[in-house]
């Protein structure tokens, strides 16, 4: 009895071991072809796996250098799609540096145990009223009663708190600083935003040390035929959040005012800069922008704008990384006179926003779509170049790292 033990326990054991052992499952090749030296970015991919394969144990994965064997550990996320239970989706995300005009090659293995190191990436709340920070923001998504058009559990930026040694508070006194999407129609009083969604009805929140992801989507609040995607992610060491966004039309709507790339904040900044699409940096005081901006609107791709306050030097702004207006059928979706505006209305909010249909009643047919990502940076002004930080972030976010995922089993 007691051998027959020994030998099933001795199996066991082994097995166990053999689980344990890594096992390479993919290989990752990370190029920088763009001339940029990246001290710290995320490399993002997603893969899939047979349930059988997972097993019980949890997934833990590190990405190891061909050429130190660094190992790296990875951020991991799984699920499983409806239509097919037998698979697992995995969203895989490590950090980065890299050399300019370099090439970098790393083995995913899954591994028995891993420790990612702690950082500054911390969240708090549930549900929809998170509030995330780094050591650069802090990012508040919570609900206020008191303000209407803050009383929705929509899971959208209400406030953000700018650290850097400014300790800032970015406000909207009359909504959420960030309430794009938004929308008209003739039929409603006032336009509707993504900040009026209550609950809505897909929701996901990954978290991790490197990244914190909330993933929405619903129709959009009283615009039935229109499906609204929101993705945020926000992340370890780095300065920005990144927001994506997509409007698909399930159904044709008349609209007079399509808007997204929106950021409201009340009377705090001094100056508005700007990238034109042929590279002419613009810089002034908000007192002069009128001839200038009215003059020559600023383009819908432009590549970046931000607002900034002279005297204290803080700063906010958006980096455009995608801005794609393709149709389910690879048309060009509807425009009316498209352009970026800034504006300022109450009591000195002043405001940016991307317009895609501008106050002109227009009729958006089904399969129209407008897709976006943005990455939102809040920086410190340099003394020589007060532009210096979002010159830096925009060229590496609007020229990504080239990322190539090759299966081993």
């Amino acid at each position: 009895m007691m051998r027959g033990f020994l030998k099933i326990w001795i199996f066991l054991f082994s097995f166990t071991m053999l689980q344990a052992r890594d096992s390479e499952l993919l290989r990752v090749t990370v190029a920088e072809n763009q001339g940029f030296e990246r001290s710290l970015e995320y490399v993002e991919f997603s893969f899939q796996m047979n349930r059988s394969a997972l097993g019980k144990r949890e997934l833990m994965l590190v990405a190891e250098s061909s050429e130190n064997k660094e190992r790296i550990p990875c951020q991991v996320t799984t699920s499983s799609p409806d239509h097919s239970p037998e698979l697992t989706l995995v969203r895989v995300i490590f950090p980065v540096s890299i050399e300019a005009h370099s090439l970098q090659e790393f083995i995913i293995k899954r591994v028995g145990r891993v420790k990612i190191p702690s950082g500054k990436l911390n969240l708090h709340g549930k549900d929809l009223g998170l509030v995330i920070e780094n050591e650069f923001y802090r990012a508040d998504l919570t609900k206020n009663s008191s303000v209407e058009p803050q009383s929705y559990d929509s899971g959208q930026i209400r406030e953000l708190f700018i650290k850097l040694g400014f300790n800032q508070l970015i406000t909207n006194v009359e909504d959420r600083v960030h309430w794009a999407p938004n929308f008209d129609r003739p039929e409603i009083e006032w336009y509707t935003t993504i900040a009026h969604w209550d609950k809505p009805a897909t929701y996901h929140l990954e978290k991790g040390p490197y990244q914190i992801r909330t993933v929405r989507q619903d129709i959009a609040p009283e615009h039935p035929e229109i499906l609204l995607t929101a993705t945020y992610r926000f992340y370890e060491g780095l300065p920005y959040f990144r927001f994506y966004s997509e409007i698909e039309m399930k159904e044709g709507v008349w609209l007079t005012l399509l808007r997204n790339d929106e950021m409201a904040m009340d009377s705090m900044f001094t100056h508005l800069a700007f990238q034109r699409l042929n590279g002419e940096v613009i810089d002034i005081p908000f007192s002069e922008m009128h001839p200038i901006i009215d003059e020559e609107p600023i383009e819908n791709a432009s590549p970046w704008l931000c607002f900034y306050n002279q005297k204290e030097g803080f700063a906010f702004g958006s980096i455009r990384i995608v801005y794609d207006n393709t149709s389910l059928m690879g048309d060009q979706s509807v425009l009316y006179h498209p352009h970026t505006q800034i504006g300022e209305w109450l009591k000195g909010v002043k405001y940016w926003n991307r317009r895609l249909i501008h106050d002109q009643l227009t009729f958006v047919p089904p399969g129209n779509r407008y897709r976006e990502d943005n990455a939102y940076l809040v920086f410190k002004i340099d003394r020589d170049d007060p532009l210096k930080s979002i010159k830096y972030w925009a060229d590496r976010l609007r020229n990504p790292l080239e990322v190539d995922v090759e299966y081993l089993k």
